[in-house]
């Protein structure tokens, strides 16, 4: 991996819920912990996009809605068992998760845009 944009796209390739989504990486890419040894745990959040036909049926909204719900959970579990995105050299991945529950946005009459902030915690090796 050459970057943690493409080590993200190739963790939620292996999602098994049905996503068809982009990645919008968020500014900035903060340092939480800086260590003596030049080290930093830091946190790099990023929003999952995905464009769907609106629906008038309530079902189907209350569905799409649920999903964040559901990435949250997976995300969890896959915390909890260490099955974390493979980030480039020097980067050891520590948690990944759902921020909140997201949000609809309707751009026009037939389309809703989701949108749901998470997060992935990191170690960054340092210099010496």
């Amino acid at each position: 991996m050459k970057t943690i944009i493409e080590a993200l796209f190739a963790y939620f390739d292996k999602c098994p819920l049905e996503l068809e989504y982009t990645f919008t990486a968020l500014p900035p890419d903060d340092v939480i912990k800086r260590y003596t040894n030049g080290g930093e745990y830091r946190r790099y959040p990023f929003i999952i996009s995905s464009v769907n036909d609106y629906s008038t049926d309530t079902t189907q909204n209350i569905a799409d809605t649920g999903f964040a719900e559901k990435l949250a959970d997976w995300l969890h579990k896959q915390t909890r068992s260490k099955n974390l995105p493979d980030l480039p050299n020097g980067l050891t991945p520590r948690s990944i998760r759902v921020l909140g529950a997201g949000y609809l946005q309707r751009p026009d009459v037939d389309t809703v845009k989701h949108q749901i902030q998470c997060e992935l915690e990191y170690y960054k090796k340092g210099e010496y």
